[in-house]
């Protein structure tokens, strides 16, 4: 695994970003990091098991309706809608567009779906690879970093999407909007409103769905942006 280092303004330390995926094995692992000058960085890391809830994949009368099936909802995901993304999201960019802190994409965090969570419906189901957070129709939604918006198409499944890359492999991912405020191609700062929250898709309410992808590796959006504040505010 390439893991690239970026120095931030005013720091004088480096920062390597790693991923793991939630379905990595869990157990331990090395990790060796050769320098420039021929040093070599040693620290073994323990992978621990998460126990993530299993929850029902639901299906309202209106969704029915419109088509939606617990089925054809994991069939699109698994076929189509996530091939698409994986396309995207196998996009390398050898820099770091941001320099600061990650945001929360929202003013207000209330979760109303877990990370990870697994949802069923009979023998048919899928894991939830990011968190849904209450909000309201219309509700702005906020880069969480700068980056360039790779990705902004309504999808079956996810509704209207939008994706950015923000560098090194780091993506966020911004499901089941009403509106964008920006387009695939744009180069967005920290903070910019680049959508409106919604109920576009595969959604039994208004919310905002957002996932955080490093090197592919699906990660908790929330803790990911915990972790890497604290490291670069040391």
């Amino acid at each position: 695994m390439k893991i690239d280092f970026f120095k931030l303004e005013a720091k004088d330390n480096w920062i390597g970003i790693v991923g793991i995926d939630v379905k990595k094995k869990p157990g331990k692992y090395n990790l060796f990091i050769n320098s420039p000058n021929g040093e070599i960085f040693k620290k073994d890391i323990e992978v621990i098991e998460r126990k993530f809830p299993i929850t029902e994949l639901l299906v309202t009368k209106e969704l029915e309706e419109k088509g939606y099936t617990p089925a054809k909802i994991v069939e699109n995901i698994t076929t189509k809608e996530n091939l698409t993304l994986k396309e995207i999201l196998s996009i390398y960019t050898e820099k770091a567009y941001f320099n600061q802190t990650f945001v929360y994409p929202l003013k207000n965090i209330r979760v109303v779906g877990v990370y990870g969570n697994i949802r069923k419906s009979g023998d048919v189901g899928a894991q939830h690879l990011g968190v849904d957070l209450d909000a309201a129709t219309g509700t702005p939604v906020y880069a969480v970093n700068d980056g360039v918006v790779r990705f902004s198409q309504e999808l079956t499944t996810y509704g209207k999407t939008l994706i950015i890359d923000h560098g090194f492999g780091i993506f966020s991912l911004y499901l089941h909007l009403n509106e964008f405020k920006t387009l695939k191609g744009t180069q967005v700062k920290h903070g910019d409103i680049v959508g409106l929250s919604g109920n576009t898709g595969y959604s039994i309410e208004p919310h905002l769905h957002f996932s955080v992808k490093v090197n592919g590796a699906s990660v908790d959006p929330l803790i990911f942006i915990e972790t890497i504040d604290k490291e670069i505010v040391k």
